[in-house]
């Protein structure tokens, strides 16, 4: 005859098995975490941002002086860019809109995908940029591209064919003319009309 053994047999309490849920504590210091690392993303994001549109609108410009004096050389006649400091904007005088050839090609630089400021433009008396039927910068000057606090200070020099470009940092962010430089960072140079012209037009 076989011997019954007893087991004896322990239940867990109902509900045991289920993953610990987060206590308060818990979950707030997740939070600050969260709170600190967006504190120091979204500054440099912003920052990187800035940097792109300044830089996108800096090429733009120069590829449309570019352009421009191209046109004045093999035109042999000059031309002219007129910059709009206010309005954010320049115009490439004489030369079609390609949206509307009716009018003369208009650059809007607050407006996507630039979206920034165009401030201190100064070509002699005036915000005109004229080149020479030679496809040469005739007058010196200068003029800021701004978003947020970065800015790029353009150098232009009469019969040079290179442009200075200053990295500047601002004290705060501006829309309009007035901009207070806190650093600059370097500087580069670029090339503007002469044989840069012509291979711009280049097929």
């Amino acid at each position: 005859m076989a011997l019954m053994t007893s087991t004896n047999i322990t239940h867990a309490p109902a509900g045991s098995n289920r993953p610990r849920a987060f206590t308060l504590i818990e979950l707030v210091v997740v939070i600050f975490i969260m709170a600190i690392m967006a504190s120091i993303a979204i500054p440099r994001y912003a920052s990187a941002t800035n940097r792109y549109r300044v830089d996108a609108a800096v090429q733009q410009i120069l590829a449309d002086i570019n352009m421009t004096a191209a046109v004045a050389n093999r035109a042999s006649t000059s031309r002219t860019i007129s910059f709009d400091a206010d309005s954010d904007l320049y115009t490439l005088d004489g030369q079609a809109s390609p949206a509307d050839p009716a009018s003369d090609w208009v650059i809007e630089l607050g407006l996507e995908p630039f979206s920034v400021n165009l401030a201190r433009v100064s070509f002699g008396a005036d915000e005109r940029l004229p080149i020479s039927g030679h496809g040469l910068l005739t007058e010196s000057g200068e003029l800021t591209v701004t978003a947020g606090r970065t800015a790029r200070r353009l150098i232009f020099t009469q019969g040079s064919t290179s442009v200075t470009i200053e990295d500047q940092t601002l004290t705060e962010p501006t829309d309009n003319n007035t901009v207070t430089v806190v650093s600059t960072s370097g500087t580069q140079t670029a090339n503007v009309g002469g044989a840069a012209a012509a291979m711009s037009m280049s097929p």
